[in-house]
């Protein structure tokens, strides 16, 4: 199968996946389609993105300073344009492996003027380590893709004309589609070796 790299492409996955032989080559079409991709496709998107700490979709950046204040909190600093609310996220705490070293506290508030968010921490320089609301279809490994097809198929199936029986089978291949893209993911990075325990250091 040819790289996807396209959202009409996803979308026309998804359509196939409910058995509509009808592609598209754009949400803006006058069709049932394209207007039932277009209503499903970025929440689509955002649900599987939050729903794993996905290594190809994950940025680091130095926080910077924001101007207002916090009670209880020594610094508060704009959060990234591109963070994607309620999916994984950290302040680098000087560990390499999420959740090895001590977790730096934190918290996410919006701004006084309600048209972006602040994250409210104690320390001084962060370094902010999140999900990015990654829209780059070309930068998604196939297994995401693929996740992210069957998914989409889900909600189309009861938007557009299907047999209603199809929904199950399509919401078994959706989970295992997550499934098998979370665990590849995984497959991106060598961990550092395990350290040995006291009792084999003694040992030796």
């Amino acid at each position: 199968m040819a790289a996807v790299t396209a959202l009409n492409q996803v979308c026309n996955m998804a359509l196939g996946l409910v058995g509509q032989r009808q592609t598209i080559d754009s949400l803006d079409e006058a069709t049932a389609e394209a207007e039932a991709c277009s209503t499903f496709y970025d929440s689509t998107r955002r649900e599987l993105l939050q729903s794993f700490s996905w290594r190809f979709a994950t940025k680091r950046v130095v926080l910077g300073l924001s101007t207002e204040t916090r009670t209880g909190w020594s610094y508060v600093y704009v959060a990234p344009a591109d963070m994607l609310l309620e999916a994984p996220c950290r302040i680098w705490d000087g560990e390499r492996e999420p959740g090895s070293g001590a977790r730096v506290p934190f918290g996410l508030e919006l701004n006084d003027a309600g048209a972006g968010h602040l994250i409210l921490t104690d320390m001084q320089d962060a370094e902010f380590i999140y999900t990015v609301d990654l829209v780059t279809v070309a930068l998604w490994p196939p297994l995401f893709v693929k996740a992210v097809a069957a998914q989409l198929a889900v909600y189309l199936a009861a938007t557009l004309p299907v047999k209603p029986q199809l929904i199950p089978m399509l919401e078994k291949r959706a989970f295992l589609a997550l499934t098998t893209a979370m665990a590849s993911d995984g497959n991106a990075v060598q961990r550092d070796a395990l350290a040995d325990s006291e009792i084999i250091r003694e040992r030796d």
